[in-house]
């Protein structure tokens, strides 16, 4: 007799395995489709970023405030860099902390180009004064523009006629004339350094974000005396407003020349002073495609070529530079070297340069 149940039960035993193989092989399959796809858009070339960059706008961070010789002359090299990116370059000054403030927040964003730097030298003495991480070999160069040096200036009323008016009363005044600074690290705080170093007088700081700031409080008699670039000055100089007291440098200024070098009237000096002065430059993250930056150096030195950039310069006493790459970059640790030891050495700094590896001039 057939046991039917015995039949049955290995029919189905049977169908089960035949359902379990052609599972299975259903999930093999499909798995080997996943991994070809994938295997297939691996291979695909990676978009490269040149090729469409940019394809949207730029936002550029100046670190200073409006009107200062970093804003003034940011705001120069724009136009005719966006001919060239084909797009905008929206600008937004992010001022504090000695432009500190500016330099991390383009350092936290992605270093992919569409956020450029604006700044000033004040980045190579952050470490060194102890306030930021950072230093421009966090940074690429797009360009540098320009340099130039700071003005000793006081308000046309003010009873300081000469340096030595000033030296004098900072003398028999020690710590109460308000003297303006961009913070510590800008050229202003270098200017009240060399003047302490090389009269042993001491002003009492007070700290506004940059030139633009500066010169406000200066005109409103909020301070007694600053130093601003002399792009920054020369105009309110030639029209009365301030009395210029000395070019902080060896020699005199073209844009200001009937007024002393610093180095002129105190020979003594002349050695701190081959090292002061500041430069203007654009910047983007370490690490941005090489041929982003080739485009973005393209477009800026057709800015800084332009006619009107090359006016502003001449006119306001500038020394045109328009250096990139490896160029900028030895310049860069060349003032940084000078200046970061004149700061330890006058027993400024919170780290010595020693430690972030530069080395002594």
């Amino acid at each position: 007799m057939i046991k039917w149940s015995k039949v049955i039960s290995e029919n189905i035993k049977i169908r089960s395995e035949k359902s379990m193989t052609f599972g299975k092989k259903m999930l093999v399959f499909v798995l080997l489709m996943l991994f070809v796809s994938a295997s297939v858009m691996g291979c695909s070339p990676a978009p490269k970023p040149a090729a469409s960059y940019p394809d949207k706008y730029l936002t550029g961070i100046i670190a200073w405030g409006a009107g200062g010789g970093t804003d003034s002359t940011s705001r120069l090299l724009v136009p005719e860099a966006e001919k060239i990116l084909g797009t905008s370059i929206v600008m937004s000054n992010r001022t504090g902390a000695t432009g500190s403030i500016a330099t991390q927040f383009v350092h936290d964003q992605k270093a992919d180009g569409y956020t450029l730097l604006f700044n000033a030298e004040n980045p190579q003495l952050y470490q060194t004064l102890g306030l930021s991480a950072l230093s421009y070999n966090d940074f690429e160069p797009v360009i540098l523009t320009v340099n130039g040096v700071t003005v000793i200036v006081v308000e046309k009323n003010s009873p300081y006629q000469t340096l030595d008016d000033l030296v004098n009363a900072a003398k028999a005044n020690p710590g109460k004339i308000n003297m303006g600074i961009s913070g510590v690290g800008g050229q202003p705080y270098m200017t009240s350094l060399i003047l302490r170093q090389g009269e042993g007088i001491n002003f009492n700081a007070v700290t506004f974000d940059g030139d633009g700031p500066l010169i406000a409080a200066l005109m409103g008699k909020h301070i007694d005396v600053t130093g601003l670039a002399v792009a920054a000055a020369v105009q309110y100089v030639k029209n009365g407003d301030f009395r210029a007291l000395a070019v902080v440098s060896n020699k005199r200024n073209p844009a200001l020349p009937d007024v002393p070098a610093l180095g002129e009237l105190r020979p003594n000096m002349q050695n701190m002073l081959k090292a002061s002065g500041f430069f203007y430059g654009v910047f983007v993250k370490k690490g941005t495609p090489e041929p982003v930056i080739a485009k973005l150096k393209e477009a800026f030195l057709a800015g800084y070529n332009s006619p009107q950039f090359q006016e502003f310069a001449t006119n306001n006493g500038m020394m045109k530079m328009g250096i990139t790459g490896d160029e900028a970059k030895n310049f860069m640790k060349e003032w940084q070297s000078a200046m970061a030891w004149l700061v330890h050495d006058a027993g400024n700094s919170k780290e010595s340069p020693e430690k972030f590896g530069i080395r002594r001039p």
